[in-house]
């Protein structure tokens, strides 16, 4: 399957394509599970597992961390807080263990942004991390705007995609938001944007089936925006 339309009438000209970051454009769950290692090492707490984080990601750092601690520990959110600060810091170390884009997602984005989209990024992961790593494999501009957790709301809740949507000019209904899980789903369907799923991502085919639209290669994407 190349492409499913939930609804062809969306397959139309949009001005703004937000993309989530791990999971969409590149796999990064290496680098994560690797600083998570070193955190969990620091405590004593059994190590993770790809599988492991891939199943734990989506909802922010601070929770990937409660949900890779031992089950007794994770009920204690002072110590959660605390192991999430090690983190943050060991982060740094091997952020950028990323091999690069999924096949077919940096020319893909080239192509749409010469065909005049703005590109942005938007993700649960830290904001400095995203920034960094969007910076190393997008070194000349292609996104226009990269953003992770900080102190406002994070995805699904749409209070900072409307908030980059009005930063470019776009209304909702002219954007797209693009990522590889429910979360994603979710997050644009509460802003008013345009659902398109990633099939290459971290999650099943089933968990996406809210979207608009259900991308199987990042090359579609170009096939998708015209």
């Amino acid at each position: 399957m190349r492409m499913f339309f939930k609804d062809s009438e969306k397959a139309m000209k949009k001005k703004l394509l937000i993309f989530d970051l791990d999971g969409t454009i590149a796999d990064t769950i290496y680098s994560i599970r690797d600083g998570v290692n070193l955190a969990m090492d620091k405590y004593g707490f059994p190590r993770k597992t790809y599988e492991d984080i891939r199943l734990a990601i989506g909802n922010g750092a601070r929770e990937l961390i409660r949900r890779s601690m031992p089950e007794e520990q994770s009920r204690d959110s002072l110590l959660v807080d605390r192991v999430f600060a090690d983190y943050d810091k060991l982060y740094a170390l091997t952020y950028a263990n990323i091999d690069g884009c999924y096949e077919g997602m940096s020319e893909a984005m080239h192509v749409l942004k010469e065909r005049g989209y703005v590109l942005a990024v938007l993700s649960n992961k830290q904001d400095g991390y995203v920034k960094k790593i969007i910076d190393m494999l997008f070194p000349d501009g292609t996104v226009s705007y990269a953003a992770g957790q900080t102190e406002l709301p994070r995805k699904p809740d749409p209070t900072v995609p409307l908030m980059i949507a009005r930063m470019f000019g776009a209304r909702p209904e002219e954007c797209a938001f693009i990522g590889d899980s429910e979360v994603d789903v979710k997050t644009a369907k509460n802003a008013g944007m345009t659902a398109v799923a990633c099939s290459w991502g971290y999650r099943p085919r089933e968990a996406l089936a809210d979207a608009d639209f259900l991308l199987g290669a990042p090359c579609e994407l170009a096939d998708l925006f015209q």
